[in-house]
């Protein structure tokens, strides 16, 4: 007996219309992205949560939080008070991610059915700005204390870095919001980015970010070069290794900056000036592997892998 099986295949509408910003697929698009999401995620979301849980629990005689000595807070405190925000921003990050990862599970083959109904980018947008920001403070606090080891009247001071940062929250807020009142959006991708360009105002704004992150990863660098030429000829001819540490930890943190902004300032000045060299879907290997590498790296170069860190670890155990 034979079975005459017919299949009817039905045409599917995407809706929206896809475009260019918005092919008709999933969000990730590529199922080993997919997967790979995720491991980003756990190092970003694992390593910054620890660094915050670690840095308000600890006791140590590094971080009397707001102790006041006469009139003066206490110098200690600054530091850590930076490295506790730029582990909050690049938290964010983390949960950006995470939610990007949640939702492609959630909706793999049938994310055009509900494509506006959740995208949402304030969140990357606010973790991207405050967390170069925040970069950007700590860079400038390390130079000052190595420059002026010996006058202690020249350092930035907590009440200093308390307004600095709620200035630099402020500014990511505003940063974040432009795309909420028409100018850009975080619509026209299906990762939640603000890459429409459709007026001058939307130019304006995307051209602002390059320059004003451009200008950050510069001053990072000067900071960096000049921390290292004015610890002394004699100092870092002293040992050898010891000039080698400093050099590699130096060179480290500048090349994982240059990682993180270079390939998005690239591509994205590219795709401004009306010469896009990669589509959408390709540019999501960028969101994964590029756009959260700072938010993944600072956790365990600023905090986790440091002697003092383990101090506050043993100091909470026991």
């Amino acid at each position: 007996m034979h079975f005459l099986l017919a299949i009817r295949l039905q045409s599917v509408q995407c809706t929206p219309d896809p475009n260019a910003l918005n092919p008709c697929e999933d969000i990730m698009g590529f199922i080993w992205l997919r997967n790979s999401v995720w491991f980003v995620v756990i190092l970003a979301v694992v390593g910054n949560v620890a660094v915050v849980v670690v840095i308000w629990f600890s006791n140590t005689e590094v971080n009397r939080r707001v102790q006041l000595e006469g009139n003066n807070w206490k110098l200690v405190n600054v530091s850590r008070f930076l490295i506790c925000n730029l582990a909050l921003a690049d938290l964010c990050m983390g949960l950006y991610l995470m939610l990007i990862a949640s939702m492609d599970y959630h909706s793999v083959g049938t994310y055009f059915n509900f494509a506006y109904d959740w995208q949402y980018g304030f969140l990357t947008v606010f973790a991207g700005h405050l967390s170069i920001f925040t970069l950007t403070i700590v860079t400038i606090e390390r130079w000052f204390a190595i420059k002026y080891a010996i006058d202690l009247t020249k350092r930035i001071r907590l009440p200093t870095a308390v307004r600095i940062m709620i200035g630099g929250w402020i500014y990511s807020i505003l940063m974040a919001m432009f795309p909420l009142f028409g100018i850009s959006n975080y619509s026209s991708t299906s990762i939640c980015l603000p890459m429409e360009v459709k007026s001058t105002f939307d130019k304006i704004y995307l051209y602002s970010i390059f320059m004003i992150n451009g200008f950050s990863l510069a001053l990072i660098v000067f900071c960096y070069a000049q921390i290292y030429f004015s610890l002394g000829y004699e100092t870092r001819r002293t040992s050898h290794k010891g000039e080698l540490t400093i050099a590699k930890k130096m060179a480290l943190l500048i090349f994982i900056d240059f990682a993180t902004y270079a390939p998005v300032a690239f591509f994205g000045l590219c795709a401004l000036l009306g010469y896009p060299l990669i589509n959408i879907t390709k540019s999501k290997i960028l969101l994964v592997f590029f756009y959260p590498l700072n938010a993944c790296a600072n956790p365990y170069l600023y905090a986790l892998m440091t002697l003092q860190y383990r101090r506050d670890i043993y100091g909470i155990v026991s």
